[in-house]
């Protein structure tokens, strides 16, 4: 027995040894160890951006955070014909003064961490006021999300997978997103959970915004809600307002458990009336949530990730103003639009 079990132990010592210095292993070891290509990253960008000559382009960084980004982007922008701008760090004089010349503004990783709410607030003037102006929102970590909202750690793993989602096919992704924007809007929506969310309501004329890695003046001049002119790296999601007065059912929250019963879009607890806001669906596939962690990836823009929120939805074409804004994901939602299934159980039902 105790010479089988040596045998055993040898053998198993063996095979892992063969695996680990396969080729295969190696090149996966190294594909994992290797550096982001933040030149790779930059061209995409400018791929969604599709700057014109002459182009003003202002970049917020971070220096704390991927400051190489803001050279490579910099560099591949300008090599595109743009006039490219830093703002860098928190501190930025005559912010709104200089937004007046501007007409794309980029915020690359870790700016959201040091925009001021005074800066947020020109931002959405700015922005408001239509023509070409468009935002590219590249937050990175800042959207590695736990299913509550709240903040979840953000790893290396998670950096490489967010690169790797931004090498997709948006052409598919496009595609994907208007079959299931015309199924949405053809019947009242039913949205379930094994925890026992069941809510109902209607999308009637209401404006999807979609989110496809499109950020040129050409989709701008198409915008019909304030998100239409802000575009989002990595791509993935379609979002809208429901008809507030045809939301109906329970909402259960992820994490808390706790429970919305909605008539009419409003709800009430213990600290006062909610009102709902927004539906959204993720359909990029390279941002599938890992298994086992409660983590969901860039704003829950993965494949069959629902978002179900409350609050404010002026962004959006809705009519809730005020209220806080609350976002939750789920990663085992079904929703079905009258007789057809669109996520099943965390699934595209492709």
């Amino acid at each position: 027995m105790r010479r089988a079990t040596q045998l055993l132990a040898a053998l198993v010592l063996a095979t892992v040894a063969t695996v680990a210095t396969s080729p295969t292993a190696l090149t996966r070891s190294a594909a994992s160890q290797a550096p982001l290509d933040l030149h790779r990253i930059a061209e995409h960008i400018v791929h969604a951006l599709e700057p014109v000559p002459d182009e003003r382009v202002v970049l917020r960084s971070d220096p704390s955070t991927f400051p190489a980004l803001e050279s490579a982007a910099r560099t591949a922008l300008e090599r595109a014909g743009a006039r490219v701008d830093t703002w860098a760090g928190a501190d930025v004089e005559g912010f709104e003064r200089r937004l007046d010349g501007v007409d794309v503004y980029v915020w690359l990783p870790g700016a959201s961490a040091i925009t001021s709410a005074a800066q947020r607030e020109a931002l959405r003037r700015w922005v408001d006021r239509g023509g070409t102006r468009r935002e590219l929102h590249f937050h990175w970590s800042e959207g590695t999300l736990k299913a509550d909202g709240s903040a979840a750690p953000h790893t290396e793993a998670i950096d490489r997978q967010y690169a790797e989602a931004l090498d997709i096919d948006h052409a598919g992704l496009r595609t994907r997103q208007d079959a299931a924007i015309a199924r949405l809007r053809a019947a009242a929506v039913r949205v379930t959970t094994p925890a026992g969310t069941d809510l109902t309501f209607a999308i009637g004329d209401r404006p999807f915004n979609r989110q496809d890695g499109d950020g040129s003046r050409r989709r701008v001049a198409r915008a019909r809600v304030r998100v239409d002119r802000h575009i989002e790296l990595p791509a993935g999601v379609i979002r809208v307002a429901p008809i507030e007065e045809s939301v109906r059912g329970t909402l259960v929250l992820p994490g808390s458990g706790a429970r919305y019963v909605f008539s009419r879009g409003i709800a009430s607890d213990a600290q006062g009336t909610v009102r709902f806001r927004e539906l959204g669906m993720g359909f990029n596939r390279a941002l599938a949530a890992p298994g086992g962690l409660d983590l969901v990836p860039y704003y829950g823009y993965g494949a069959g990730v629902v978002r179900l929120s409350l609050g404010d939805n002026e962004e959006i074409g809705g009519q809730v103003r005020g209220d806080p804004v609350r976002w939750f994901f789920f990663t085992d939602a079904t929703v079905t639009a009258g007789d057809h299934r669109i996520v099943n159980r965390g699934r595209l039902d492709e």
